[in-house]
């Protein structure tokens, strides 16, 4: 039950405040409401007004601000496809409508429906710590210890670049099982720069080079190899949603099908 509730004028202000133990930072409000936190959170800092929102295009780089929702990524006319097929994974509509990429992204569940596809892109992120200036990481290394509060993402949109992102869930509706996303070039039927992400298999999202490097500087090969190659390097827990040998295994196939349906949307 919400106790204290703030809403700062300052992002000098909101990280004063959340800089007390146990204060949670709201946007959107969809994570706060999901998961382990439903009916915890005693004191809230409201920053749905303060943090970037614009989503622009500018040459070959797209900036999306954190407080950006997923409608908003999906209705952009100049985003690339395979980030908003990303957003649009969120399917309930309401729930699209105040979900923010910077919540997305700053809850750093293994489920998010953004960070694999951001990862093998290579973003940025910008982001504010108390005290300091902004600064510029990339989103691998501010996943890996997230600090301060997020304000855009960056992504340089790289021409002849082929990207896929897909999720596996039990309906529609419901958080993901799994999820892999992939970036690379193909050239004179080779693969290059391979990278690859997955959610589900660890607390966080990860790029995995050691799956990449399974099938860099080679033909692509057929997805049953691909499923049989990448199954051995997965491990998942078991939950409600799923066994682990099934998570597994959908994780495998979804890394085979994510490298087949890569196309150039860049």
């Amino acid at each position: 039950m919400v106790k204290e509730y703030y809403r700062p004028t300052s992002i000098g202000e909101a990280l004063d405040l959340l800089a007390v133990s146990g204060t949670v930072a709201i946007a959107g409000g969809t994570a706060v409401l999901a998961f382990e936190n439903r009916d915890k959170p005693e004191r809230v800092v409201d920053i749905g007004k303060l943090l970037p929102k614009a989503i622009l295009r500018r040459g070959d780089e797209l900036i999306i601000g954190a407080c950006a929702t997923f409608q908003e990524v999906i209705e952009f006319g100049q985003m690339p496809a395979v980030i908003a097929t990303a957003a649009h994974s969120m399917a309930n509509r309401n729930t699209r409508n105040r979900a923010t990429v910077g919540g997305n992204l700053a809850g750093n569940k293994s489920c998010s429906s953004l960070a694999p596809i951001l990862l093998v892109l290579g973003a940025l992120v910008e982001y504010q710590e108390r005290g300091k200036p902004a600064a510029t990481a990339p989103l691998a290394d501010w996943t890996s210890a997230p600090r301060g509060l997020l304000l855009n993402v960056r992504v340089k949109l790289a021409s002849g670049l082929r990207a896929s992102s897909l999720r596996a869930s039990r309906t529609a509706c419901d958080i993901a099982t799994a999820t892999a996303a992939c970036s690379y070039r193909l050239e004179g039927g080779t693969v290059r720069n391979l990278r690859i992400a997955v959610g589900g298999f660890a607390a966080h999202p990860q790029e995995r080079p050691d799956i990449a490097r399974l099938f860099e500087g080679a033909a692509l090969p057929p997805k049953p190899a691909i499923d049989k190659a990448v199954d051995p390097l997965l491990r998942a827990i078991a939950d409600q949603r799923g066994s682990a040998d099934y998570k597994r295994l959908r994780g495998a196939a979804l890394v085979a099908d994510a490298l087949h349906a890569a196309e150039e949307t860049l």
